[in-house]
Formats: structure tokens, sequence, C-alpha cells
């Protein structure tokens, strides 16, 4: 008897495309469907949507071996726009490029200066901006996002050690996460709750006072909306975790008043809880918590206050 052996060809390791590298889905860390990453074939420079210069690129995926550059759309400001390619016949207003990560329409660097954009970042202005990790420190200066000093005598550089107001953590002398002390912007002062289901957020007066044992918070809407709240000391003292309840009977008060003028507070009826759930209980300290409960008015009406939110510096 005679027996034929087929042979066929073995998938390795230098042949093996996987089934996601041709499957017409942007899976498996893919740069775009079906090419790029870590496992599939390299994609097309002239596809990826960047500007490959050092390719031989003109602009973004045209010039050099790509195709001819758009000459609306070359990077460069030709006759006729009134900016990198904007204006004029291009139909692209200057403005619309502010997002497009490239140095073109009235800006100064990459989305930013100019008319049209948000001011560039630069290691002088007072600002944790750019790719900075604090205020005017710890930047790539290198970018083109930056725009230089007016004052040449500014060093550009890291942060002093321990410095990193981007990393979500509480640390070196930061007020609060990410906030305050001498590198770090300063901490938002936040007060906002809702009042029978309308959201309200105060942007007048945003206090809280120490005073020997007792803490008050308060602070205004721009319709004129307020809340006030006078919270003792409880028994655990002022740590993380403790809860104040605004009662008659507990002696602190929460009281809310609408824009007319219509009062209502937790003396009259009702009861809020307000959760500690950071506080540095000192004048240049810091409180975080939040609230919920209802409030009652003079002629007996209730009021609820729900997802209630603080936190800012204590004077």
């Amino acid at each position: 008897m005679l027996m034929l052996f087929v042979a066929s060809g073995c998938l390795n390791d230098d042949n093996k495309i996987p089934e996601n590298c041709y499957d017409g889905v942007l899976n498996n860390g893919e740069e775009l469907v079906d090419c790029g990453g870590p496992i599939c074939p390299a994609c097309d420079p002239c596809e990826n949507g960047q500007y490959d210069a050092l390719l031989g690129e003109t602009w973004v995926d045209c010039g050099g071996e790509c195709d001819p550059c758009d000459p609306n759309f070359n990077g460069v400001q030709d006759p006729g726009e009134t900016g990198i390619d904007c204006g004029g016949t291009t139909g692209v207003a200057c403005g619309e490029l502010c997002g497009d990560g490239l140095l073109n329409g009235l800006e100064q660097g990459v989305d930013c200066g100019g008319p049209d954009c948000e001011p560039c970042p630069t290691c002088c202005d007072d600002m944790m901006n750019g790719d900075e990790i604090g205020v005017d420190c710890g930047g790539n200066y290198d970018l083109n996002i930056y725009l230089p000093c007016d004052n040449p005598n500014v060093t550009c550089g890291p942060c002093p050690d321990g410095v990193n107001c981007a990393n979500g953590i509480m640390d070196g002398d930061e007020l609060y996460i990410d906030c305050g002390g001498a590198n770090c912007p300063e901490c938002e002062a936040i007060l906002t709750w809702k009042a029978n289901g309308t959201t309200l957020e105060a942007e007048i007066d945003v206090t809280a006072q120490m005073d020997g044992t007792t803490l008050e918070i308060g602070g205004l809407t721009a319709t004129g909306a307020g809340l006030a709240m006078i919270l003792e000391q409880p028994l655990t003292g002022w740590i993380a975790g403790a809860q104040v309840q605004c009662s008659v009977a507990s002696g602190s008060s929460c009281s809310y008043a609408d824009p007319a003028a219509n009062g209502y507070s937790t003396n009259f009826g009702g009861g809020v809880t307000v959760q500690i759930d950071y506080i540095d209980a000192q004048p240049g300290g810091f409180v975080v918590g939040t609230f919920m409960g209802s409030v009652v008015g003079l002629t007996g009406e209730s009021m609820n206050l729900a997802q209630g939110t603080f936190q800012m510096e204590i004077q």
C-alpha cells in the first residue's frame, strides 16, 4: 500500500500574525486598526495621523514618500490664508485648530497663544500648567507648548525634592491633596449642595472659621441663596471620620436661606448629618466633608438638603 504524507507549514514565532491583527477592530494595543502596537505589523506612516518629518513628510501624512499635501493644509501659511492652514479659501476658522495637536492657525505654541487659543504656559507665570508637576517647575521646557519668559534671569527646572502636585497624594508641605504649600496651586474653596433637588454652589464668602471648639462653614450663591453650618466639636474630637449632628439637642445648627430670603434651620426641626472626611483643626488648616438632611422653616415647611460637599481652608 502506498501512503502519501502531505507536509503543511506551521506558524512559528517568526511568521505568526495573531487573529486580532486582521479582525478589523482596534484592540490588543494596536495604534490603528490591525496595525502597530506590540504584536501587529507596523502601521503605514502615511496613515498614522502624525507629522513624521524624519520620514520625509512635509506635513501630517503627506509629502515626501506620501501623497502630496493639500495646499490648504500643509503646515505653511500660504497666500490667501489668514493663518497657518486656516482662513481665506480653506473654509476653516483659525480658532477651530486650537485642539488638533499641531502648531497652526494663529498659535504661538501647539494649541495655545494667539488671539484664539488659551495662553501658552511658561515657567514664570505663577501657574501650574503645561506638563508641570508644581507651579513653574517640573515640566519639560523643551516642548514647544512653552513660551520663553520675558525675564531672562528666570531659570526653569525640576521641582524641589518631594514636590509633586499631580500625584493625587497629600505630601510635601501641601495643605490638601495636590494644593497649597510653597509649590502647589492654591486650594479651591468649594461648597455645593442640593436644596429640594436643585443643585446650588456657593461662590461668595465661602469660608470656614474655627472659634475655640466651634467650626463655622458658610457661603452664598450668585442668586442670593445661602448656607451656614455651626458645628460643635464631636465627642471623638476633630478627626477624619467624625460626624456632627445638626439638631436642637446637639447644639450644632445648619441653616439654609433661599434667594427670596426664606429661612430654614435645624433650630426649627429636622436634622442634618455632617461627615468630616479630613480636617486639620486650626486656623490655616483645611477641612473636607459632606452633609445631608432636612431643615425646617418658621411655618413648618421642610427643605431637603442632599449631596452636600465642602472643602476649604480654615481661617
